[in-house]
């Protein structure tokens, strides 16, 4: 169940963010081609997490290692044990029925802005400058969320679950029926006051690689 969910999850990330991927040695491996991370490995589970982080850690390009697990503990000592190092021990893969999403209106002083490239972007302005914004790739059935951010200036407003809102909605008008979203630490409060639930943990290490690009 979970191995399905990521790749599909993955399908809707890679297209948000223009990225390519294949496989490796029956493993998912996105081209993410960034100084500190030209690759991201995800597995599919967290069986043989310690072979996999052991690949990762002798990479010699700057290379992350993504693990949903319901055993975060477990997967953490093994990924260490391999050599990487890990650098978010704690966020969460999630998903949602988008049916009745909530979609709240801006406060006063804000405007939405939806755009199309065909990846669908909402932006929320305040005097004409960012206050916050998100993507969201359709991919057949799924909306997956990808950089959905709020200015420190604009917090506690409820513009995150403006954005959210209007990108579900834009979604649900593709087809899109099931949202899927890695979540940091910080976004898992506002995803859950939106009805999201937890899938599973996630754990995102990386290896000691000098930057190479």
């Amino acid at each position: 169940m979970i191995g399905e969910l990521v790749q599909r999850w993955h399908r809707g990330w890679i297209a948000a963010d223009g990225l390519t991927s294949s496989w490796r040695d029956g493993h998912l491996v996105v081209h993410v081609n960034r100084s500190h991370r030209v690759f991201e490995w995800i597995a599919t589970d967290d069986t043989a997490v310690g072979e996999l982080a052991a690949v990762v850690a002798a990479a010699q390009e700057p290379s992350w290692l993504s693990v949903p697990t319901h055993a975060p503990e477990k997967v953490i000592a093994e990924i260490e044990a391999a050599g990487l190092t890990v650098a978010r021990p704690d966020e969460t893969f999630m998903r949602r029925v988008l049916a009745d999403h909530p979609a709240p209106q801006p406060p006063s002083g804000y405007v939405v802005e939806v755009s199309r490239d065909p990846v669908i972007g909402v932006q929320v302005l305040a005097d004409g400058e960012v206050a916050a914004s998100g993507l969201m790739a359709v991919v057949g059935q799924d909306a997956v969320a990808h950089r959905i951010e709020t200015a420190e200036d604009h917090r506690r407003r409820g513009l995150g679950s403006v954005v959210m809102g209007t990108l579900v909605r834009e979604a649900v008008r593709d087809g899109a029926t099931t949202g899927l979203l890695f979540s940091s630490t910080t976004g898992v409060h506002l995803y859950r006051s939106l009805g999201w639930e937890k899938v599973s943990d996630l754990v995102v290490a990386q290896n000691q690689a000098q930057n190479q690009v």
